[in-house]
């Protein structure tokens, strides 16, 4: 039997009451040519029943059940190891796929041999109906790899959730999901080697629907700080190993360490509460000399608004 073209990967806890729709989400998609990967990471609920009762009935559908909960990083990972197609497309167990999704995403990959990473407009669904377009990202179409990778960290995760996106298997030499990273620095880590070894492309249009509830990934893992910490460790992490997410120039570096370092006294200054300021001083102070400089710097250039009495209080 021939390889399928598209690997759709899914990792799985506990979602029965999400699972289901999400399959036949992919079941229904106007590309058939895909397997589906199930990665159950040891749910206590009937979410292993669910997707059992769906392998029955459609022999695309592949479940594999962890031996002991390896978390979301490593569960992505057995996904892939465990997948054949040419591509990969991922989508976590409680998200949603628009009917031409994957033919919209193959097509691109086709049409376009060096992108490594596609991703799309989104509307989330659930708790709000918040919607990724354009002024989320810094460009639709074609994004050539050194600007996309660079955007990153001024722009923030703009390709978004795994589950909005789709990789090649070729380009896999860069590594598979870093499990030692938190949840959310995973994903932006991988996107970053991804863009080392090809271009982005946004597709302008909304394939993709995530869900938000009280307990998705993006509730469970929205800590105070956790975005902009994770994304000045990943510039420390990316400048060390040039080998791995690319050379940058001295002045590059420091337009980026400066910029993340405003971000985290302006995220800082506009939270309430001493805590805030005292996680602020936490980050911004545990660093190397040049960056405790600059970091110094910004709060005496804003010193004023740390004394506002309005956000001290909680």
């Amino acid at each position: 039997m021939a390889e399928p073209k598209v690997s759709v990967c899914m990792p799985c806890y506990n979602r029965q009451d999400y699972i289901g729709e999400s399959i036949e989400s992919v079941l229904t998609q106007s590309f058939s040519d895909f397997e589906l990967v199930i990665i159950d990471n040891c749910s206590t609920d009937n979410t292993v029943e669910i997707v059992r009762q769906y392998a029955e009935k459609d022999k695309r559908i592949k479940l594999y059940v962890n031996e002991r909960n390896i978390g979301i990083c490593s569960s992505m990972n057995r996904c892939i190891l465990n997948s054949c197609g040419e591509y990969i497309k991922f989508l976590f167990s409680d998200d949603l796929l628009a009917p031409k999704c994957i033919e919209t995403f193959v097509d691109v990959m086709d049409k376009n041999p060096g992108v490594s990473l596609v991703t799309s407009f989104t509307r989330a669904v659930g708790q709000n109906n918040t919607v990724r377009d354009e002024k989320f990202f810094p460009q639709t179409g074609l994004f050539e790899s050194r600007k996309a990778q660079k955007s990153l960290f001024f722009d923030g995760n703009w390709p978004g959730s795994p589950s909005n996106t789709m990789l090649r298997r070729r380009d896999l030499h860069i590594g598979l999901f870093n499990h030692m990273w938190k949840y959310w620095l995973g994903d932006l880590d991988m996107w970053m080697r991804l863009l080392g070894a090809g271009d982005a492309y946004i597709v302008p249009e909304i394939l993709n629907f995530p869900r938000i509830h009280d307990n998705s990934e993006s509730a469970i893992h929205g800590v105070d700080f956790r975005l902009i910490t994770e994304r000045i460790t990943l510039a420390d992490t990316a400048f060390r190993f040039p080998h791995v997410y690319g050379e940058y120039t001295g002045k590059e570096k420091r337009n980026i360490q400066n910029h993340l370092l405003e971000r985290l006294v302006r995220e800082g200054y506009g939270k309430k509460g001493l805590r805030a300021k005292i996680s602020m001083l936490k980050i911004g102070l545990f660093n190397n000399r040049r960056n405790r400089f600059v970091f110094l710097l910004l709060l005496l250039k804003n010193l004023g608004r740390l004394f506002r009495k309005s956000r001290w209080s909680d």
